[in-house]
């Protein structure tokens, strides 16, 4: 029996090649200014809310702590971000862009609006905010399915 759902042709083979292909273009882009993508997210974070410890970093990122130890550090190295401690409690420290790490931000702020304006070349304002709709759908749906599968394994865990 054939099959007649073709992975290339689907939504999800289409999503999985667009990530791979912008992804490709933002390492090339980014890597001329020495920023790896996955440092993005923290570069942009500590521009608008700098003075954040590597928890908060993490909560507000939605990614586990031992990543943004890894990034700051390699960061730290770069000379894009330093850490000074609290001055109220010293078991904490604080995370800053140094003036390297501010000086990058537009150059990256400008790539992300390039490489944004190339992605909705061609598409309609109404298109454009349909799209990010369904992309929005998407996410949720997903973050769904997560807290559904945590809660039935909780559920099977408490059966057993």
């Amino acid at each position: 029996m054939k099959e007649d759902f073709e992975v290339e042709n689907s939504v999800q083979g289409l999503l999985v090649q667009l990530i791979h292909n912008y992804h490709r273009l933002s390492f090339q882009e980014l890597g001329e200014i020495g920023v790896h993508p996955g440092q993005l997210p923290i570069l942009k974070t500590l521009s608008c809310r700098g003075g954040l410890s590597q928890r908060e970093l993490a909560n507000i990122l939605h990614i586990k702590p031992p990543t943004v130890t890894v990034t700051v550090q390699r960061l730290e190295k770069a000379q894009l971000v330093y850490k000074q401690q609290d001055r109220e409690d010293q078991r904490i420290s604080r995370i800053y862009l140094t003036e390297k790490g501010e000086s990058i931000i537009s150059s990256l702020m400008g790539i992300i609006r390039s490489n944004e304006e190339r992605l909705m070349r061609g598409f309609s304002d109404s298109e454009i905010c349909l799209m990010r709709r369904f992309f929005q759908q998407m996410i949720e749906n997903i973050a769904i399915t997560e807290e559904d599968e945590k809660k039935n394994k909780e559920e099977w865990f408490r059966l057993k």
